[in-house]
């Protein structure tokens, strides 16, 4: 996290400079495991993501993406559809279970529901996973199963 935080505020590595020896010890312990991990490559005092590190913090981004239901339902329904390759499955797999942990219904294949507007975190999400072209996200004011649905997700009509 230290690492990523690094990125995106260049000025944090001084601020967590090692106190003690001790503490050293535990950066360069961090540092090396990074480094065999090939999570990063160094160049002098330089320190550089790979290929794989890259993929680790936009995981890191995407856990950190919340969607959250709100107070009042509108009547509109938000869905995500997906056609995601064999060759993306490790992403596509990925993404179905962050749909499913952030409340979405599933409804059929690659089809998922959810009562509140959430464009936009599911277009992060599906970036950082490198499966965007796949993706869609449609929206309608109503669906042939709606009363479970209404009553699946408790909201007031």
């Amino acid at each position: 996290m230290v690492l990523a935080s690094a990125l995106f505020a260049p000025n944090i590595v001084q601020i967590l400079r090692p106190k003690n020896s001790k503490e050293k010890y535990k950066h360069k312990r961090t540092l090396k495991k990074l480094f065999d991990d090939e999570i990063i490559y160094l160049f002098g005092e330089e320190i550089r993501l790979t290929k794989k590190g890259k993929e680790l913090l936009g995981i890191i981004q995407i856990e950190d993406i919340q969607i959250f239901s709100k107070d009042d339902w509108n009547g509109v329904w938000h869905i995500v559809c997906y056609d995601v390759p064999e060759s993306k499955k490790k992403a596509r797999d990925y993404f179905r279970a962050k749909l499913s942990e952030s409340g979405f219904k599933f409804i059929q294949d690659s089809l998922w529901v959810y009562p509140y507007e959430c464009k936009e975190e599911i277009a992060i999400i599906a970036q950082n996973l490198g499966i965007a072209p796949f993706v869609a996200y449609l929206n309608t004011d109503y669906l042939p199963q709606q009363e479970r649905l209404i009553h699946y997700f408790n909201l007031e009509v």
